[in-house]
């Protein structure tokens, strides 16, 4: 028995195991998407943890890629279907768990990682020195808000649409395996 039977068609589609991983990579590029927008057009420029999460993004969206080309290009069987959904649901949470971290940063739960608390990894030439200062562009602190809604932070949206992406990815998962073969 399906946990999708009673969806309409094109959901239970959407919800294929062979098809999850390109509908997954695509909710990861609007997210990339936003958080350009944001930055290019918004002129709200990213943190490191930001940055971080932006490569999570990327991650789930080059995998879910690759996987749904594999299984479409390549005669595999469905345990590869499986494994692929599998890696989704893992590196979405990888996403949730960095954005969670922000999010402690951000209610200062947790301290500032040294990537985020201006802390030198060396010496520092006057040339970059002198960058530095010509930069117009001041990269927020990680703890720093700098846009919100409904007082949920970028990073607090990124970690309940990774997690989201989490659950369907598993659900997924287990719909498959539990189908019989």
């Amino acid at each position: 028995m399906s946990l999708f039977a009673p969806l309409p068609a094109p959901l239970r589609i959407a919800l294929e195991p062979r098809n999850w991983p390109l509908i997954a990579a695509g909710v990861s590029l609007a997210l990339l998407a936003g958080a350009f927008a944001f930055e290019y057009i918004g002129g709200l420029l990213p943190c490191p943890m930001c940055v971080t999460q932006r490569w999570a993004h990327a991650a789930i969206a080059g995998a879910g890629i690759t996987v749904f080309l594999a299984l479409r290009a390549l005669p595999l069987p469905d345990l590869s279907a499986r494994l692929g959904v599998g890696l989704v649901g893992v590196l979405s949470l990888v996403s949730a768990w960095h954005a969670i971290h922000h999010v402690l940063v951000e209610y200062e739960i947790l301290d500032l990682p040294p990537s985020c608390a201006g802390v030198s990894s060396g010496p520092v030439s006057l040339a970059q020195m002198e960058a530095l200062f010509d930069s117009a562009r001041t990269i927020p602190q990680c703890n720093e808000v700098v846009w919100s809604l409904f007082g949920v932070s970028m990073a607090g949206w990124n970690a309940l649409l990774s997690l989201g992406l989490a659950a369907i990815s598993f659900l997924v998962l287990i719909n498959a395996m539990r189908r019989p073969r």
